[in-house]
């Protein structure tokens, strides 16, 4: 092949490669949607981290407030309540730090509080490790009037 003819050669190659469009549209997809899929990643994966808390701290209030019903006098029952507050979060999987963020606020209807007919409230809340928001939850118990 003569030199003329293998340049003339090389521009048809060129121009069939340059018209074919065939994988464009692939190509094309990832350029333009990946960067718009990343802020949703982003979102989603902290919207579950949320939501995670938000349960670990809705457990911890109920499991908190049973405890604390089934001692036999408030001073005991907030000993018990903070003692499962804290083998619990542990078990739903807080760490150290957080549980040492774990506060309990109890509001009674009546005094003493485990008084017959009277409603007991509990609000828990701790300090999320990563984030360093504040989650909370509250549960609420009746005291049976034939107590």
């Amino acid at each position: 092949m003569k030199r003329n003819q293998r340049t003339s050669y090389a521009k048809r190659v060129c121009r069939l490669i340059a018209h074919n469009e065939q994988g464009s549209a692939i190509v094309e997809f990832v350029a333009l949607a990946i960067p718009l899929f990343i802020p949703i990643f982003i979102y989603l994966n902290n919207f579950a981290s949320i939501s995670g808390n938000e349960e670990i701290v809705r457990v911890l209030a109920r499991e908190g407030l049973r405890a604390y019903v089934a001692s036999d006098n408030e001073n005991t029952g907030r000993e018990v309540s903070a003692q499962a507050l804290a083998v619990i979060g542990n078990h739903l999987g807080l760490t150290a730090e957080e549980i040492k963020t774990l506060t309990a606020r109890y509001e009674c209807s009546r005094n003493p509080c485990l008084s017959a007919d009277g409603r007991i409230r509990i609000t828990v809340s701790y300090t999320d490790a990563q984030s360093h928001r504040t989650i909370e939850a509250s549960a609420q118990e009746h005291i049976s009037p034939w107590m």
